[in-house]
């Protein structure tokens, strides 16, 4: 099949955590298997070619203006007539996102086309409390006629399908090491977290942890604002702050940690805490959506959301008995190996395809 995924962020743009790794890892994928996959993106660094084949993948970039960028919702002006052509031959189409300029284009684009597509909206549903009445708005105008004109909609856990207005298939992310370099021991007791400042991450919850484990540090891995990096700013010998990683920088960064501390909530997937298990590194994820959903099954640690004690007190068991962290990480690697692959959710997605190709040409009412 010729499919055609569009979505707002795609690798190497680490710093857009699963937006840009989840649809490459499933597109990647998606060649190995033999189909013909171009994906449509937004162009962050201006060196980025406007094509190129990334993986079996063939890669478009368009340039989009920074502050759409930066308010991760974006647009570029020559999208449509880009889409208009690439439908033109596509048996599918997959559009990942909800509110960007780039998925409400594609949605527009390929309802007048008449081409089935697909809508994986990566956990971005929700409001998370952040511009409730700007999402609300473009919900109104063209949000709903998005998630309601998709011939599918594909959720990466349970806890994503309840929030969506309408029925979905659930297929769960692929999880792959991002490298794999061998982390450096380092003396002490480190922790690690990989996000960025977003509400619902939780990051704040990390400078309550530091005040009830005293003796441990802390790496942060994502971008990071001046507002939230002023919030540990008398914690500087104990904190040290990374940057983007993504490869194998990101793949030691994962080994030579103690624990990964994750305590996002309304968290529909969460790659981290499985990408460090296969590199041997335990975790601790808050519970209450799908990256505690999934973590569980796995039989990696999970505690309440937002409960800053039982988050303290299962780091501090793991920094002690780190028989427990090890034990839990090899756990939740062999699921991931097993349950989680990019080559099961390509099969999962090639199957939802194949039936929405037969529409080709005619209506693409919802499954």
């Amino acid at each position: 099949m010729r499919l055609v995924h569009v979505t707002p962020f795609y690798e190497p743009d680490w710093a857009f955590g699963g937006m840009a790794r989840a649809p490459a890892g499933l597109c990647r994928a998606l060649a190995r298997g033999g189909h013909e996959v171009t994906v449509v993106t937004a162009r962050v660094d201006g060196r980025q070619p406007d094509e190129e084949r990334l993986g079996g993948v063939r890669v478009l970039r368009l340039d989009s203006p920074r502050a759409l960028v930066r308010w991760l919702v974006p647009w570029a002006p020559r999208l449509a007539a880009l889409l208009r052509h690439e439908a033109r031959t596509a048996d599918v189409a997959h559009v990942h996102g909800h509110r960007s300029g780039f998925a409400l284009t594609a949605g527009a684009v390929m309802r007048r086309a008449r081409i089935p597509y697909v809508l994986t909206t990566h956990g971005t549903f929700p409001d998370h409390g952040r511009h409730r009445v700007a999402k609300r708005i473009l919900d109104l105008c063209a949000g709903r006629r998005l998630l309601h004109g998709a011939a599918a909609v594909v959720a990466v856990s349970e806890a994503e399908a309840r929030d969506l207005p309408r029925s979905a298939v659930v297929v769960p992310n692929g999880v792959e090491a991002p490298g794999g370099a061998p982390g450096a021991s380092r003396p002490g007791a480190w922790l690690l977290f990989v996000g960025n400042d977003s509400p619902q991450k939780r990051g704040d919850r990390l400078r309550d942890l530091l005040a009830a484990l005293p003796r441990v540090q802390l790496d942060l891995v994502g971008p990071f604002g001046e507002a939230f990096r002023r919030r540990f700013h008398d914690l500087d010998e104990r904190v040290c702050w990374r940057g983007v990683l993504g490869g194998d920088a990101l793949a030691a960064a994962y080994a030579s940690a103690n624990l990964l501390v994750h305590p996002a909530v309304g968290e529909a997937f969460g790659l981290s805490p499985f990408e460090a298990a296969l590199l041997g590194t335990g975790a601790v994820v808050a519970g209450g959506h799908g990256c505690g959903e999934w973590f569980r099954r796995a039989g990696g640690c999970v505690v309440p959301p937002d409960d800053g004690v039982a988050l303290a007190e299962a780091v501090s068991e793991r920094l002690e008995r780190r028989a427990i962290a090890e034990a839990e990480a090899h756990a939740v690697a062999g699921f991931a190996r097993s349950q989680l692959t990019w080559e099961k959710a390509a099969a999962a997605h090639e199957a939802l395809y194949a039936t929405l190709a037969d529409r080709r040409g005619g209506e693409t009412a919802p499954l």
